[in-house]
């Protein structure tokens, strides 16, 4: 007791010793600790002395201090000046007697921004620097000019050690006008290693990161010219590149003009030819330019068509001009009459007698002759019905995936406008315009037909357009593409099936190849978590060519994709081909397959459509006297399409009346969605198309509706399979009143075990989620079918209605809103002799519970 009072005596008795000592004399003595506490005193009796805080600041500002550390000495400066802001003048007077004057203080300022800015540097990195700036205000030039040096410099190396290129260009472009004024020299180190970050690690085969290095780095053109020259050449976005080049000095990327003067020059269009020259002034006398206009205006007029008389025209016209486009259709068109009368060998003949010309392995002139040789399959195209086709003319062929109803465009002498028909029997009734879509103004046609007959997809004057399936007709026409995403021509769309994607030609500034009016490509856009169309991506140089690619259709397998193209080579102006999507995503395709000579003619061969079962091909084509009418052919084996199951049916009340609602698709292995289906707002009838391999689920979804599921198992699936069903679905005001059983369809289990299998969790959470939301009451029933004895029959029961009421009481549903019963053999639905029968009772139950009344609702 009497040391810790002693002790308490002795400190207070130092501390009165150290505050009436000046800790500046301490500071001068070099006694830091010390001198300290004596300041630390002050601030406790004042803590607005500045004497003290001056003195902390010089303090902290010693390099002999063991706790040096400019920054705190700079934040006691900034306390003291705050202070000193306030003092009356007689006050500042007695601080200058002090030796604490204006001119001192500024000198300690200066002084511990010099410190600080080492103390930064020698903590090294950026971010110490950055604080330095930020923590000193108002720094000198002097300061700024080395704090930014060393700034720019530390961050450069941090970044050219990270070797990140996203890093380094953002920093290049953020600090661009520092590093002009601060550090020049960092300008062409920067570069260097932007590039090598840029081709060491990041996918150097994108073309708009290319130009837009390009568009950063002017004067390193002649170093992009040939990784650039090199992407262009794979990945042949002319008209693209030729935006970027604007402005730009072409005499640093001679390979990448080469590579867009071979696109002008393929077209063999002298026009084309020639606007090239006026661009690329600088190349004029380059890569033959002069010689290929001369050989372009010497084409025969290939719009008259092909006479014997024209024979030595065509001729001397291809001997110069071939391998360009023009001289592969002036050979089309010398070959054209044999192809009409099915002389193949005859045809074939005058290819090989061209083929010099057009060089050693022309894959148009391969192709042509391996058609020309292939055997007959014996298809014919036949007229689609006497009742379809008329004098007027018709084309544009759309056939609904359940086949039961056709659009096409009839000309009504200056007007084009859409017909429909529904079938009868093997045949189709009398069509009848539909006069809601159709205008006085425009060019009107169908262009698709969604999966569950509900949206139409309409061409009206280059503008793809959709309408909607109403109880009392189809809505108003409104643009399907709009916004910055819309293209400036569009042409024919074809839906996914699951409606997340369409495919469409259109024309924009990213086609493969040189723009001009017949370049048209294929591109798809993708449904967005918004609902709307997110921005159109060209399907590529597999699919796409430097002339028209159109009239693409997505078969429902959501695979095999048919389209015309001219640039693919082939029999006439536009021959259809078919390709098969690779992987989950839109830009991988198998290379394109002519669908034949029996099929493609010398003409226009386009709007394919292709019926679900991929036997039969709609389109329209040229007849004897007349403009265009519809016809059908067999689709040959082995350009079908992969197998699809089809579900039909109608969405019902518990009353029997048809219901407005949508079928929710989903793929249960993945749990990701597959699609949605629209039922029929007159009579609830729907139809849906799946694609074979995976396991489906399918939900009723409605305002008021119980979501209702049932599923389909495609997963070993290699034939077509349909399959008719009415789902009954209650609402949730009946499911409210109670007495309703309904089974859970989607509810999976091992054989003969209680595990749920993961595929389950959807149908549960949903119905977790509504036995919460309106406090519903239900049973969890347990049932199996009669293999097996009583005893255990009853156990498994039991313990997979335990096993989902557990399930569901992990999803937050209150242990008195549900209970569980296992009822073994008890309760069959069908009859126990067969496979189907002993499946449908082996099933788990929702019993809802309510007040009274008879029992309703789907065993």
């Amino acid at each position: 007791m009497l040391t810790r009072a002693f002790l308490l005596f002795a400190f207070c008795t130092l501390s009165t010793a150290l505050s009436s000592q000046s800790g500046q004399q301490l500071l001068e003595r070099k006694e830091y600790e010390t001198a300290r506490v004596a300041f630390e005193n002050e601030l406790r009796q004042d803590e607005e002395s500045v004497e003290a805080l001056l003195g902390m600041a010089r303090l902290y500002a010693e390099e002999a201090y063991t706790l040096y550390n400019p920054d705190t000495a700079y934040i006691y400066l900034r306390e003291a000046q705050r202070h000193i802001r306030k003092l009356s003048g007689g006050q500042q007077k007695k601080l200058e007697r002090a030796g604490l004057d204006k001119s001192s203080i500024r000198r300690l300022k200066n002084e511990i921004r010099d410190k600080g800015l080492l103390f930064a540097i020698e903590k090294g990195g950026s971010e110490a620097l950055t604080q330095y700036m930020e923590h000193y205000s108002r720094l000198d030039s002097d300061n700024e000019m080395k704090a930014m040096q060393a700034f720019l410099q530390a961050r450069f190396e941090e970044l050219q050690r990270a070797g990140a290129y996203e890093g380094l260009r953002d920093f290049a472009r953020s600090r661009k006008r520092d590093i002009r004024e601060y550090l020049p020299g960092l300008a062409d180190p920067l570069q260097n290693a932007i590039f090598d970050a840029y081709f060491r690690n990041r996918d150097s085969t994108h073309l708009n990161s290319l130009f837009n290095l390009l568009a950063d780095y002017p004067e390193a053109a002649a170093r992009l010219d040939a990784p650039l020259s090199k992407v262009l050449w794979e990945q042949p976005f002319i008209a693209q590149a030729e935006r970027y080049l604007r402005g730009l000095d072409h005499s640093q990327l001679p390979r990448t003009i080469r590579v867009v003067y071979y696109y002008h020059y393929i077209t063999g269009d002298w026009g084309d030819l020639l606007g090239f020259q006026n661009r690329y002034p600088l190349y004029a006398d380059s890569f033959n330019i002069q010689a290929a206009i001369t050989i372009a205006r010497t084409a025969p007029d290939l719009g008259l068509g092909f006479t014997d008389g024209r024979l030595p025209v065509y001729q001397h016209y291809i001997e110069l001009a071939a391998p360009v486009h023009q001289a592969f259709v002036a050979l089309q068109q010398i070959i054209a009459r044999s192809l009409e009368r099915g002389q193949w060998e005859s045809a074939a003949a005058t290819v090989r007698q061209f083929a010099p010309y057009f060089g050693e392995g022309d894959s148009r002139i391969a192709s042509l002759l391996d058609m020309l040789a292939q055997p007959e399959e014996g298809v014919a195209p036949l007229p689609i019905s006497e009742a379809v086709n008329s004098e007027l003319g018709e084309y544009a062929p759309v056939i609904s995936a359940d086949g039961q109803r056709l659009f096409f465009c009839r000309n009504r002498g200056n007007n084009e406008d859409i017909f429909a028909a529904r079938r009868e029997g093997e045949s189709w009734g009398n069509p009848y315009p539909i006069e809601a879509l159709n205008t006085a103004e425009n060019h009107e046609a169908p262009l698709a037909i969604s999966t569950d007959n509900t949206t139409l997809l309409m061409y009206d004057g280059g503008i793809v357009k959709y309408t909607d399936k109403q109880p009392d007709g189809w809505s108003a026409p409104r643009n399907f593409f709009s916004g910055p995403y819309a293209p400036e021509w569009q042409g024919s769309t074809t839906f996914a099936s699951n409606r997340e994607a369409v495919i469409f030609a259109a024309r924009s500034m990213d086609i493969i190849g040189a723009r001009n009016d017949d370049n048209i490509d294929l591109f798809v856009s993708q449904r967005q978590p918004d609902g709307n169309w997110g921005p159109p991506v060209n399907l590529g140089p597999i699919l796409n060519t430097p002339f028209e690619d159109r009239s693409p259709f997505l078969h429902p397998d959501m695979r095999t994709l048919y389209f015309s193209s001219r640039g693919h080579g082939g029999l006439g102006s536009l021959d259809v081909f078919v390709t098969t999507r690779i992987g989950d995503g839109w830009l991988e395709w198998t290379e394109p397959k002519n669908l034949g000579k029996e099929i493609n003619k010398p003409g226009r061969d386009w709007g394919y459509k292709i019926s679900t079962d991929g036997t039969t091909a709609y389109f329209s084509g040229d007849a004897p006297g007349k403009r265009e009418e519809l016809y059908q052919v067999a689709v040959p084996e082995r350009f079908r399409p992969q197998p699809v199951a089809t579900i039909r049916g109608h969405i019902l009340g518990l009353d029997g009346r048809p219901l407005t609602a949508e079928l929710i698709l989903e793929d249960l292995s993945t749990g990701e969605p597959a699609g949605r289906i629209q039922a029929d707002p007159e009579s609830g009838a729907f139809f849906v198309t799946l694609p074979s391999g995976r396991l489906y689920s399918y939900t009723v979804e409605g305002p008021g509706l119980y979501p209702v599921s049932n599923n389909i198992d495609l997963r070993d699936s290699i034939t077509i399979r349909e399959a008719e069903e009415n789902i009954q679905a209650p609402t949730l005001a009946e499911i409210q009143e109670g007495n309703i059983t309904l089974p859970l369809k989607n509810l999976f289990f091992e054989t003969d075990q209680f595990r749920i299998r993961p595929e389950s969790y959807p149908e549960l959470n949903r119905l977790a989620s509504l036995i919460k939301a309106y406090a519903l009451s239900v049973e969890v029933a347990g049932h199996t079918d009669y293999t097996g004895g009583a005893e255990y029959n009853q156990a498994l029961s039991q313990n997979r209605a335990e096993a989902v009421r557990s399930y569901l009481l992990g999803q937050g549903v209150d242990a008195g809103q549900i209970s569980a019963a296992g009822y073994g053999a008890s309760q069959p639905l069908a009859d126990n002799e067969t496979e189907t029968g002993r499946a449908l009772n082996r099933r788990v139950e929702i019993r809802f519970r309510g007040g009274g009344g008879e029992e309703r609702g789907r065993r």
